[in-house]
């Protein structure tokens, strides 16, 4: 493809004509505004135009040789965004209406021909070849932007069918783990509608403990869809007041510890000695400690030590939740903050998980302006890291 002039010093015009004189007069015409290169047959223009970008070309009609309509055609197809130019005499109009019915020839100039004439038909020439290859350039933009468009539209819907995919799998899991606890509740609770007297009252207890139990799990897994909804549709809130942190994670440490017994388990807290006051969200946090604790306990072995470590530098303040558990794969580490994405480990406990839990945590941080890492070894525990007022979060 020619290239396009920036100004008329950059365009270049080729004149032809088996007289020198004629092409010597051309060239004076020409010389001070255009680039202008000179043959005197079509054979040797065609060689300049081999060799040199050129835009606009006048030529004789009448030369020995190849005529000025032959020559014209094979330009044509050889460089068809060059504008053709034609000087002829009365005698070959017709053959030169012909070439230019054929779009061999752009326009044609008699002679004896007027100076001021074709200065002006030599400058549209230019104007014309100019506003053809800019729009050739914006067809050629305007077809890659559309390409690039299309791609991106074809990866994101990839993208959207793949998360489909994942969101249909884990609706069906968290379906099923909703139907069996509320199964259960519903058939403790038919046994005490229907044979309330054949059993004692500690049968009583266990039986309304066990659907309690039963209920909040399904509550907290119900909890845990309506904010990964909120989280997907954009609607996501938090609630910020000062509050002091040690005292708010002491509270929530004393929630997770009923769970750790269990396991025989022990969680340890680090902190400073002073109170670290800033801008939180309560019970989102609370979210937030009890899904990493309750991570920690779950992928862990009885009998291990958790240890919480608070810390602050340069008024940053980092927590680390730290346990001895199985570790996570290094390719698995890049999802796990990924909704509906879970890794190859697996509960020590037989716990269940929806593969939820960490893309809330992570999107309730982000809301604090705050950001979390992970660093993982398999086979030697997983440490999550939380950084409030963060200097690059």
């Amino acid at each position: 493809m020619n290239s396009i002039a920036v100004n008329e010093n950059d365009y270049n015009l080729l004149v032809i004509d088996d007289e020198i004189e004629v092409t010597k007069s051309l060239v004076r015409q020409f010389r001070r505004k255009y680039n202008v290169f000179a043959a005197t047959s079509g054979q040797e223009a065609l060689n300049i135009m081999d060799n040199n970008d050129i835009h606009v070309v006048i030529s004789d009609q009448r030369m020995p040789g190849l005529t000025g309509v032959e020559f014209f055609s094979k330009v044509k197809e050889k460089y068809r965004d060059t504008l053709r130019l034609i000087l002829t005499g009365y005698s070959d109009i017709q053959a030169v209406i012909n070439a230019i019915n054929k779009g061999q020839v752009y326009r044609y100039v008699t002679k004896p021909w007027i100076p001021n004439e074709l200065d002006s038909i030599v400058k549209e020439a230019f104007e014309k070849y100019r506003l053809v290859m800019n729009n050739r350039m914006l067809m050629k933009s305007l077809e890659e932007a559309n390409a690039t468009l299309e791609e991106k539209v074809r990866q994101r819907t990839r993208e959207l069918e793949e998360i489909n995919l994942q969101k249909n799998k884990y609706i069906g899991i968290v379906a099923h783990d909703l139907r069996n606890p509320i199964g259960v509740a519903k058939s403790f609770s038919v046994l005490l509608l229907e044979d309330y007297d054949n059993y004692s009252k500690n049968e009583h207890l266990e039986f309304i403990g066990i659907i309690s139990e039963r209920c909040s799990y399904s509550l907290n897994l119900m909890h845990t869809f309506l904010d990964i909804s909120k989280i997907e549709s954009g609607i996501f809130e938090i609630d910020l007041h000062k509050q002091n942190y040690i005292s708010f994670l002491k509270k929530a440490i004393e929630q997770s510890e009923m769970l750790a017994k269990g396991k025989e388990q022990t969680i340890e807290f680090l902190h400073p000695d002073h109170e670290l006051i800033f801008d939180f969200d309560k019970d989102k946090l609370e979210q937030v400690i009890g899904n990493l604790l309750s991570n920690a306990i779950k992928y862990s072995q009885p009998n291990s030590h958790i240890i919480i470590d608070v810390s602050e530098e340069n008024g940053s303040v980092f927590t680390k939740i730290i346990d001895q558990g199985q570790g996570i794969s290094q390719h698995e580490l890049d999802k796990i903050f990924n909704p509906y994405e879970t890794t190859s480990t697996k509960a020590t406990g037989n716990e269940k998980s929806t593969g939820l839990g960490l893309a809330i945590v992570k999107k309730i941080i982000e809301a604090h302006q705050g950001k979390i890492t992970v660093e993982s070894e398999v086979g030697k525990g997983t440490t999550f890291t939380i950084c409030f007022n963060c200097k690059n979060p």
